[in-house]
């Protein structure tokens, strides 16, 4: 469950994903940061070599570059996401020491003991302050820059011909006291930091609901963990924007909890309560779900082998089943709103979210005339051209997703809105196979049929899609043995358990 930082009876912290992806974001910031900082030094580093010390400029040369590659390193190689407290503690504290190393040694390089660069250690420490993380899971970070400063002081040769005085012990003893008071002012604002975030986020509450951290950010409103202590469990909390609260955007928010609330299916997100505050904050509170939507699902491991898209999609389209047979029309479907998690000891586990622009197949007036709600990928072409939505249309945004799955990319591209509809409405689908040459023919067959044009030629709604998927070769022989990628930020805001806000074109 996503939740707030806490400490086991053994005193060791822990974060969950969303705390985790917020470290994780915090120290990308700061890297950036310190990649202008260190190439602004280069400067410093030629005028000192000019008019003090007379060094061959390489080993500087090498020094700034190995900065830089300490830098941005761990990004370019996909490890700036650590999905553990200690992986997170490992990177942090890599990317410091690493830093402060360079940084000793330019300082040993450039004056030695008396170098204007012995304050440089105050770089990486404050990098550690900014992380706002609890000061045990800093400490051995702010150690290892410490003495990684120390190390690179001690170990790079000076300049030749660069003369140390007889009291370079004295200066190098008081330049680490100096360090080590600042890394234990360090662990203090970071410690500080994080208590602040915590009692802020703690602080507040809607209704019976203390929130804890927000999770996400949209149009409509914003999504927040929460805990009831009466029940004693996390949930997740939507909140109407306040700014939002006009008489459309309110009548929508109500029309989302309605549409979820009358569905009962196990793939589908699940709403406990909902309500309005003293102070006129509308909100509801459903489960709280730990998992990656499908598009990050996609972006962390590639487009997915024809059973385990099967598998996904099925799950979906007997949700959509359920929900077509109360009259209901979801109207935004796409990766973004397909969460996979686990349920019950079993993996890749489906749950249908955001029906924010949902409506009964009877409604009028939800949309305004001229407007096309919905994610333009993923819109039927009746739809794009002006046609009232129904479980048809669902089924061709499925179908949609099937074929993102399979191949990594929607089935029309576009560079603006207006142009996807027109490709959807105009362009013929081009065969999952040619861009995906092990996507199974009857597989492909399937997919093609969802989008079809022409809507009568699309099964009729998710049970028939359900049904259609079930025949497949492939059904129902994906076993999954490994738990989804753990959320990171960039999955939290476009999927925000219903905090996107849909396309309207």
């Amino acid at each position: 469950m996503i939740s707030a930082e806490r400490s086991s009876p053994a005193g060791v912290s822990w974060a969950s994903n969303a705390e985790l992806a917020a470290d994780a974001a915090r120290l990308q910031f700061a890297a950036r940061l310190a990649v202008f900082i260190w190439i602004a030094y280069v400067g410093t580093d030629l005028l000192l070599a000019h008019y003090l010390y007379h060094p061959p400029l390489a080993p500087i040369v090498v020094i700034r570059i190995a900065g830089v590659a300490v830098l941005v390193g761990p990004y370019l190689l996909g490890l700036g996401r650590p999905t553990t407290v200690r992986g997170m503690t490992i990177l942090s504290g890599f990317i410091c020491a690493a830093i402060a190393a360079l940084i000793g040694a330019v300082a040993a390089y450039l004056g030695g003991p008396g170098s204007p660069y012995t304050i440089g250690v105050a770089y990486p420490l404050a990098g550690l302050a900014m992380l706002q993380r609890h000061w045990r899971n800093n400490l051995l970070p702010a150690i290892a820059t410490s003495l990684a400063f120390a190390a690179g002081q001690l170990f790079a040769p000076p300049s030749p011909g660069l003369a140390i005085r007889g009291d370079a012990a004295l200066a190098f003893a008081v330049t680490m006291v100096a360090a080590l008071g600042l890394s234990g002012f360090s662990l203090l604002l970071s410690h500080q930091g994080w208590m602040l975030r915590r009692q802020v986020f703690e602080s507040r509450s809607i209704g019976r609901y203390r929130l804890r951290r927000r999770l996400g950010k949209g149009g409509m409103g914003e999504v927040w963990s929460a805990f009831h202590a009466t029940l004693g469990r996390d949930v997740a909390v939507k909140i109407l924007r306040p700014e939002r609260s006009d008489p459309d955007m309110i009548a929508r928010f109500e029309r989302e909890v309605r549409a979820t609330t009358m569905l009962s299916h196990p793939n589908t997100v699940r709403v406990f309560d909902y309500g309005v505050t003293d102070d006129g904050l509308w909100y509801y509170a459903m489960e709280l779900l730990d998992g990656a939507n499908l598009r990050h699902l996609v972006e962390h491991e590639g487009r997915l082998p024809a059973a385990r898209a099967v598998h996904l999609v099925t799950q979906a389209a007997r949700a959509l089943g359920e929900a077509h047979r109360a009259g209901l029309v979801h109207r935004d479907l796409k990766p973004e709103n397909l969460l996979i998690t686990q349920a019950g000891g079993e993996l890749d586990f489906v749950k249908v979210i955001d029906f924010g622009i949902a409506r009964h197949a009877t409604d009028v007036g939800v949309t305004r005339v001229g407007e096309v709600a919905g994610t333009p990928q993923y819109i039927a072409p009746e739809v794009a051209s002006g046609a009232a939505a129904d479980a048809r249309a669902d089924v061709y945004a499925l179908g949609a997703v099937l074929y993102y799955l399979l191949t990594g990319a929607p089935p029309f591209g576009g560079e603006t809105p207006a142009a996807l509809l027109l490709a959807a409405v105009n362009e013929p689908v081009v065969p999952p196979s040619l861009r995906a040459p092990d996507v199974p023919r009857d597989v492909e067959q399937l997919v093609l049929a969802c989008l079809a044009k022409a809507p009568d030629q699309r099964p009729a709604d998710g049970a028939a899609l359900a049904t259609a998927l079930a025949t497949l070769a492939c059904a129902g022989t994906w076993h999954p043995t490994q738990p989804p990628p753990p959320i990171g930020e960039a999955a939290l805001a476009p999927t925000g358990l219903a905090t996107n806000a849909p396309t309207v074109v």
